[in-house]
């Protein structure tokens, strides 16, 4: 971790574990190194120590008050009288900037790290996808599988027709069975 020879690399990542005191003696060093060549990091770091100390202050200084006995019920009687809902083009127009002004101000509170964001969230899509794709394969080769061997079983019977009617009802019958034991459990749960 030689911060010293790659201007490119700034150490951001590290400031918060230099600020805890979390770093060993030799990663501090290079980091102090760091600090004086690189104005950047250096400044980052006084901002960080600074919002330190206002967050602090504020939980030192924090005061409490008594919320009135009511005011639960004051609040979501009004928050259920000034609610109109979406239903003018307006309204919705209105929402949809909302959310597109917010998401703007999220990516750029993101900054340089927007890259690293997409990648994780692109990274994170191929595998959903890829796990969907292996289990839309699953259930396709399972169904096939499970037709074959009950159409070989079929054949057997096929000359005997008493044979093949008490096997399609037993097996009719183990499949409500089954389906029945499923749905039980997934209502208690």
């Amino acid at each position: 971790m030689n911060f010293s020879d790659s201007k490119n690399q700034c150490p951001r990542s590290e400031l918060a574990a230099y600020i805890d005191g979390e770093l060993l003696p030799r990663e501090e060093i290079e980091l102090e190194k760091h600090l004086a060549a690189c104005q950047i990091c250096a400044t980052e770091l006084n901002e960080q120590k600074r919002f330190l100390c206002a967050l602090d202050y504020a939980l030192e200084n924090e005061r409490e008050f008594e919320l009135p006995k009511n005011f639960t019920r004051i609040v979501v009687a009004n928050a259920e009288s000034e609610v109109s809902g979406l239903r003018s083009p307006k309204e919705r127009f209105n929402a949809i900037f909302v959310v597109a002004a917010l998401f703007l101000m999220f990516l750029l509170g993101l900054g340089g790290e927007l890259k690293t964001v997409a990648a994780t969230f692109t990274q994170f899509g191929e595998q959903v996808l890829t796990v969907g794709g292996f289990t839309a394969h699953l259930i396709y080769n399972v169904a096939v599988g499970a037709s074959i061997i009950l159409r070989s079983i079929g054949s057997q019977f096929v000359s005997n027709s008493f044979s093949l009617t008490a096997f399609l009802c037993v097996f009719f019958f183990a499949s409500l069975f089954a389906l029945s034991r499923f749905v039980s459990r997934s209502n208690h749960s």
